[in-house]
């Protein structure tokens, strides 16, 4: 018996295709937390979440995920339990888009989880929490981009907090912090640890500290590859002992509310053997201590 092979290839890709596509699932707010973690848990990797905003707030929510989904928001509103309100500890693939959270708790974290990889967090709208964005241990391929932040003032008081204290470091791929807007915090962005990426384009207003940059007290465990550009930054606390490559350029640079400084080091503060630091185009609007000035490798068209 002759095969059509044309048709035995279409229909093969069929069946591919079909296998293989992703599912969407919309979730309401009539349903409870539980419920949204049902259907979390069932869901396969690459399926859609959708959160259907029928302008009624989803309540009491507290969810767990460890797998690649796409959890959209679509402009809903979901308030937090007291506990955090997206867990995802252990998760790869995952995208966390267009929700408005509001925490509901100032000693609870609205996302929160350690060992995260390639995952994006972007276009939300995150309040009334001690946390809004925290993530430790380990992290690699992160994009924190486009959200508004208001009002991380208890706990840790951090808006974005990346902390990797762990020996695999990011190499061959880099974190991204941009465009975010943060307002009325005591961390704007907290960078702990190993950072390996770019802060760019963010807007950082009424914050204890603007950025804090920090390390363990010993090089090896802390080190710093960023180009930090084109931020509006009420001041930087730079404490890391270890920076590798360092650009700043075209911030705006505003006081710390500690200190008389716009860039403060500490005695932790260091450049490695072999590093270089590049400061250009800033406007510091109060003076940067000696160690930093002294440490950059370049130093033009800076106004302080």
């Amino acid at each position: 018996m002759k095969i059509n092979k044309v048709g035995l290839v279409v229909f093969l890709v069929a069946v591919s295709l079909a296998m293989g596509s992703a599912s969407a699932v919309n979730v309401y707010p009539s349903m409870s937390s539980d419920d949204i973690q049902d259907v979390i848990d069932n869901a396969a990797a690459g399926d859609t979440i959708n959160f259907v905003n029928t302008g009624t707030d989803y309540t009491d929510i507290s969810l767990t995920i460890n797998k690649a989904l796409n959890m959209e928001g679509n402009g809903a509103t979901i308030v937090g339990n007291g506990s955090a309100v997206m867990t995802i500890t252990g998760t790869t693939g995952l995208n966390i888009t267009g929700f408005n959270i509001n925490i509901n708790s100032n000693a609870a974290s609205c996302i929160y989880g350690s060992n995260v990889i390639s995952c994006r967090i972007e276009n939300n709208n995150i309040t009334n929490g001690g946390d809004a964005i925290n993530i430790f241990q380990l992290y690699k391929d992160l994009t924190i981009n486009n959200n508004h932040i208001t009002n991380m003032v208890n706990k840790h008081g951090d808006a974005i907090s990346l902390v990797n204290h762990d020996a695999n470091l990011e190499t061959t791929t880099t974190t991204r912090v941009t465009n975010n807007v943060i307002d009325n915090a005591i961390y704007g962005i907290f960078l702990g640890g190993n950072f390996n990426g770019t802060v760019s384009g963010n807007s950082i207003t009424n914050t204890q500290y603007g950025m804090n940059i920090t390390g363990k007290h010993t090089a090896n465990l802390g080190s710093l590859n960023a180009v930090i550009s084109n931020n509006n930054i009420t001041g930087i606390a730079m404490e890391n002992p270890n920076v590798v490559y360092l650009s700043m350029d075209n911030n705006i640079i505003g006081q710390l509310s500690t200190s008389g400084y716009s860039v403060l080091t500490n005695s932790y503060f260091a450049k490695n053997s072999t590093g270089t630091i590049s400061v250009t185009n800033n406007v510091f609007n109060y003076p940067v201590t000696t160690a930093f000035r002294n440490s950059a490798n370049t130093w033009t068209g800076n106004n302080i």
